[in-house]
């Protein structure tokens, strides 16, 4: 059996700092309470995952201007995670604020890639990536990207980038 690793520089992914993040990309603020916390005061590794959630749900009811849960209930589509990753550069500790902003990496027929940059202060904290699959709530099966919500997703990607 061969294990091959391959650990260089160049892959090894760097912090941005919010000189690096464009000027239109949207965000919310999160701060960490005593309970998202451990005895050390240091944030529980799925609670990152939670505050990601939520800023995903804002994002698409006020950036997008879809609102989030008519997706999930009365449309029956479901926007279910087929990746969620995150990296880690430095400890976020109780009463710690974050600002989380979201852009578009990409766009397919079914799914969508966001990632989201965490920062505390200047600095990157935590960056995440969500591979969003498109799901008919009904039968489960991955159906494509509703017109309204690739609209949206591709308007907003080119005017984060202005």
């Amino acid at each position: 059996m061969n294990i091959i690793t391959t650990s260089t520089a160049a892959q090894k992914p760097e912090p941005i700092t919010r000189a690096d993040v464009p000027p239109h990309l949207w965000s919310a603020k999160f701060v960490f309470r005593h309970g998202q916390c451990d005895p050390a005061g240091i944030v529980y590794t799925p609670k990152f995952f939670d505050v990601f959630n939520q800023a995903i749900e804002a994002w698409f009811c006020e950036c997008l201007g879809i609102d989030y849960y008519d997706i999930l209930g009365p449309r029956r589509t479901g926007l279910g995670y087929g990746m969620a990753a995150s990296t880690f550069f430095s400890p976020c500790m109780m009463g710690d604020e974050i600002e989380v902003f979201v852009t578009v990496k990409r766009i397919g027929a079914k799914s969508y890639t966001l990632v989201l940059h965490a920062l505390k202060g200047d600095k990157e904290a935590l960056r995440g990536e969500f591979v969003t699959v498109v799901t008919s709530l009904a039968t489960h099966q991955s159906i494509e990207i509703p017109d309204d919500i690739r609209e949206a997703l591709i308007v907003y990607s080119h005017t984060a980038r202005e």
